[in-house]
């Protein structure tokens, strides 16, 4: 094995680790001294911490997510720039690391804000030789539909759900490159199938909003 094939390989699994963090628990934890499976949705993401403890920790534990996203595609981005299959499987990695985190039995959060880390990740750093305007449109696309969807319903897998199904279509528009396209529909797979449960209650009428009075 060569060491560049080496470093590639710790890489992906540095990707999965760190995806693995379970930022939302560990914040909740800090602040309650108990586990935010217990309370609101039972689930490990920033949506349940916004939830059960307000807009400053739900808002932390979003920023913190979405770093765990970004950080494995600037890697990549500085030290293997034109490894297309890397950049595939290491933000792939680092979304299923925040899923199915190893250190809490395979089951997190929904991925939303880790996948915003990477793909702002992506528009940022010039991976397309397209113009910066045309680069930071999907980054700014998907954000605009996830907070006006909020804003409008107070639904947050709603947006998510639909930034998940546009997000590929986006890439393609703006002329991504096809290994970028193909990345991103993989994270829109993980990121509808994480939100299953969340679609069915969405279809019966019973998904839970976040009123603007909870602290």
């Amino acid at each position: 094995m060569s060491v560049n094939l080496l470093y590639k390989i710790l890489l992906v699994i540095f990707a999965y680790l760190l995806g693995s963090f379970p930022t939302a628990f560990v914040i909740f934890k800090v602040r309650s001294g108990d586990d935010i499976r217990k309370y609101g949705s039972g689930n490990v993401g920033g949506t349940n911490v916004l939830r059960t403890s307000g807009a400053l920790y739900g808002s932390v534990t979003m920023i913190c997510d979405v770093i765990k996203g970004f950080l494995p595609i600037l890697f990549v981005y500085l030290f293997f720039p034109a490894s297309y299959v890397l950049y595939i499987f290491t933000s792939v990695a680092v979304l299923l690391g925040h899923v199915y985190p190893v250190f809490l039995k395979f089951k997190g959060g929904k991925g939303v804000s880790t996948a915003g880390g990477m793909i702002i990740a992506t528009c940022v750093l010039p991976f397309s030789g397209a113009n910066l305007i045309l680069r930071l449109t999907p980054a700014i696309v998907i954000v605009l539909i996830v907070i006006i969807i909020f804003l409008t319903t107070r639904i947050m897998s709603l947006g998510s759900i639909i930034a998940a199904i546009i997000n590929p279509i986006i890439f393609y528009i703006c002329k991504y490159s096809n290994h970028i396209i193909i990345a991103a529909i993989i994270w829109s797979i993980i990121v509808i199938v994480a939100h299953r449960e969340n679609i069915k209650r969405l279809i019966k009428g019973e998904e839970r909003k976040i009123t603007k009075n909870k602290k």
